[in-house]
């Protein structure tokens, strides 16, 4: 399936000719603007500003000149774009500019952040949205824009979702503000009509307290999404369970409320609930993740609506058996004996619903370690052949397990600043893997890798084994890249020729088994790269 087709922005030099018969050339920056469709997959496409726009009679300063030239890897994060150069590019301030401390080998490595300039917002654009970006390429303002993007819209947004995704949601917002307000005023009503007095009521003490235990839960929540909800479809299985602990830890914190004094019922009951609305969006987001491998025939919806007739009947029995317990007695210590009870038994489940669920999906770790096996033998094992290497519901890898232990940490869709100590790095790696869909660097005892905004799920598969076996050859040969480069770079183009002629043989044997190589889950936060490489040429 191709998505609509995706905007690149490229650099070019455009000839100005005079309509005359005396004819100049003039050269000038220039965008030239190039559409072509991009497949979709799970490393999502995205629009990306690849340099500075200029018109006609403008020119750019020396100093953006400069670092043009001297630009050496261009990262996209978020939806913005920084440059990574040789030398400071001192395009901005001191806060927005930093530089890396390189090792002896190597030249330092600065980057720089690029902002739009008002030349991109076409001449019929309003005085008042010219003001807004003057307002927002401000520091403070551009941190606060880039936090509240990635605790609200979707990693590579608008590219990544449906053109009708705004709408939509615009809608929901208003339609979510509206209910909220109703229900309000039901909570009003009902802590009125079971019995408080009506000064209270009036007053809306009560009710004010009850609602705001709501609204600090909401914003905890917001905060917890914005942190940890890239690794949801990587981990399904791990968050499963840390939500279902959140939960009882919530349920615990509000039932402590009525052996509390009345002064700590917000805090406790706000406390309590947070953790309850974030089990309820793992939950979601986890059982999402389950539905799409559960759905072989792609009826995800008729899964989905069958899911939910199965929770409906268990909600209604659940509701009924706590009428029913709570009919016994009122007593906090018996309502603490039974939530003793209860709780252990919700964990007790959900570890055997987590075991049972079994599916030949490749996560980071399972990729790992079916790379390490076909390094060392060649084949690819079963899901079950993995158990014993693995633990926390197959997401997680037991390090130096024996019978082909995986010693090195693999950094996925990491960025260039942490990947590389200085621009002699990045230059050379670059002119090794040029013609690849990723980078990757042995740094700080980790494997860095590094995805072109290009890569497709057989390009994370490539990485990862090319990684295992650059890993291999350094460690087997006592390489070390800060005192031997030439040896360094030499691991990695034998590694790299090793990748290329197993891979195939590879992926092949992944199919025979049934793994499902069409996608790879790991915990991409959306940063890319992308350098400068020969055009790929169609034969026909």
């Amino acid at each position: 399936m191709l998505s609509r087709a995706a905007c690149r922005l490229r650099t070019g030099v455009a000839h100005l000719q005079k309509p005359s018969s005396l004819q100049y050339h003039v050269k000038v920056p220039t965008i030239a603007l190039e559409c072509r469709p991009v497949r979709i997959n799970t490393l999502p496409d995205r629009l990306f500003v690849r340099g500075l726009t200029t018109q006609g009679g403008d020119t750019n300063t020396s100093k953006d000149k400069e670092a043009k030239q001297n630009t050496i890897l261009t990262e996209y994060v978020s939806g913005r774009t920084r440059i990574f150069t040789s030398m400071p590019t001192g395009l901005g301030s001191g806060r927005g500019s930093k530089q890396c401390i390189s090792t002896p080998l190597t030249s330092p490595l600065s980057w720089q952040w690029l902002q739009p300039q008002s030349s991109q917002m076409g001449p019929n654009h309003s005085k008042w949205s010219r003001r807004r970006q003057r307002i927002l390429s401000l520091g403070a303002l551009s941190s606060l824009q880039q936090s509240m993007r990635e605790m609200f819209l979707p990693v590579g947004y608008p590219e990544s979702v449906h053109e009708c995704y705004a709408k939509f949601h615009a809608w929901l917002f208003l339609e979510t503000y509206v209910g909220s307000a109703i229900g309000v005023l039901c909570s009003q009503a009902m802590l009125a009509s079971l019995g408080l007095g009506e000064a209270e009521a009036a007053g809306g003490a009560v009710a004010i307290q009850w609602v705001l235990k709501d609204g600090i839960g909401e914003v905890g929540k917001l905060f917890f999404i914005k942190r940890f909800a890239s690794s949801f479809d990587s981990h399904p299985k791990t968050w499963k369970m840390v939500c279902e602990w959140l939960s009882s830890v919530g349920s615990a914190l509000q039932l402590c409320t009525s052996i509390a004094s009345p002064k700590l019922f917000l805090p406790l009951a706000a406390m309590g609930n947070m953790f309850e609305l974030i089990h309820y969006s793992i939950w979601a987001a986890s059982h999402m993740t389950f539905t799409r491998n559960f759905a072989l025939s792609g009826n995800v919806g008729d899964i989905v609506a069958k899911d939910d007739s199965q929770m409906s009947t268990a909600h209604l029995l659940g509701m009924l058996s706590g009428v029913g317990l709570i009919s016994i007695s009122h007593d906090p210590a018996f309502l603490f004996t039974v939530f003793g009870i209860l709780s252990p038994l919700n964990i007790y489940f959900t570890y055997k619903l987590l075991n049972t669920a079994q599916f030949e999906i490749l996560n980071q770790a399972k990729l790992t370690l079916l790379s390490r096996s076909y390094i060392d033998t060649e084949k690819v094992v079963d899901v079950d052949d993995l158990k014993d290497r693995e633990f926390l519901f197959g997401e997680w890898i037991k390090w130096n397990k024996p019978g082909g232990p995986v010693r090195v940490n693999i950094k996925l869709g990491a960025g260039a600043d942490k990947a590389f100590a200085g621009a002699g790095e990045v230059e050379r790696v670059v002119d090794t893997m040029r013609n690849e869909n990723y980078l990757l660097n042995y740094h700080n005892n980790c494997m860095w890798v590094m995805f072109h905004d290009d890569a497709e799920s057989n390009d994370v598969i490539k990485s990862v084994l090319h990684s295992l076996r650059f890993h291999d050859i350094l460690k087997q040969q006592g390489i070390k890249k800060e005192t031997d480069w030439e040896q360094y770079d030499k691991a990695m183009r034998d590694s790299l020729e090793f990748t290329r002629e197993k891979f195939p043989g590879f992926v092949a044997s992944l199919d025979s088994k049934d793994w499902q190589s069409d996608s790879v889950y790991w915990n991409d936060s959306g940063v890319r790269v992308s350098w400068d490489r020969p055009e790929k040429t169609e034969t026909f």
